[in-house]
């Protein structure tokens, strides 16, 4: 079994990205619960996964690319 670490880029609230192996995952444990993946991406499409939280959390992915500089 893999170890999942969840990334704290993305509001606790709503809508976060994990990592689990060599996966990210699209989850929303307050709605759905933790064990629900809503989608999931390679490991090198990270970009991507977050870019894709950040909108479903009605949040601007410039607010994500302002994080990383």
């Amino acid at each position: 079994m893999s170890a999942t670490i969840v990334v704290p880029l993305i509001p606790k609230s709503g809508f976060t990205v994990r990592r689990s192996g060599e996966t990210w995952e699209l989850v929303n444990s307050r709605h759905y619960g933790r064990g629900v993946v809503l989608h999931s991406w390679s490991r090198e499409d990270h970009s991507e996964a977050f870019e894709h939280c950040y909108r479903l959390n009605g949040r601007n992915v410039e607010e994500l690319f302002s994080a990383f500089r």
